[in-house]
């Protein structure tokens, strides 16, 4: 009888130290997949709440300037601009302006219309220089990109 309850003991301690062993692998598994669930929501919810419309475009010489309206309802940091593209598509290709360049073409910049700050508020306009080389007469396609996948298209000729 001894040795059934012995028996008994060691395999209820093993049992036990068992479950503690998986519930310490799986616990911590569970912690970073809701982390992960979290901060992907969060992603989701600033991109649902971003949205910009391009107001106009106005070719002029080898510089495009492009008005952009914020009509989301995130305010935007204007250093995130910097994570933002430009693809203009043309029938003889397409080119990406590179963010404040001084010694390569094509290169953009932006200034806000509306305001001084660093913030691009809802309902702010945002005017983006864009500067070639040499610009062809020709019909073009250009879309902007923000730093977190929302965009805007519209067309132009020169």
């Amino acid at each position: 009888m001894a040795k059934e309850v012995i028996v008994t003991a060691i395999l209820i301690i093993s049992s036990v130290i068992a479950v503690v062993a998986f519930v310490n692998a799986i616990v911590p598994s569970v912690y970073d997949l809701s982390n992960s669930y979290n901060s992907l929501a969060n992603n989701m919810g600033d991109q649902l709440k971003t949205d910009i419309e391009i107001v106009f475009i106005h070719p002029d010489g080898n510089n495009v300037n492009v008005w952009i309206k914020n009509v989301g309802s995130t305010n935007i940091p204007l250093s995130q601009l910097i994570y933002s593209d430009i693809f203009i598509l043309s029938p003889s290709g397409y080119s990406n302006p590179v963010f404040q360049s001084t010694t390569s073409y094509p290169s953009w910049n932006c200034t806000l219309v509306n305001e001084n700050d660093d913030i691009w508020n809802h309902g702010e306009t945002l005017n983006v220089s864009i500067n070639f080389d040499t610009l062809q007469t020709g019909n073009y396609q250009m879309t902007f990109f923000l730093y977190n996948g929302v965009s805007a298209s519209d067309k132009f000729s020169k």
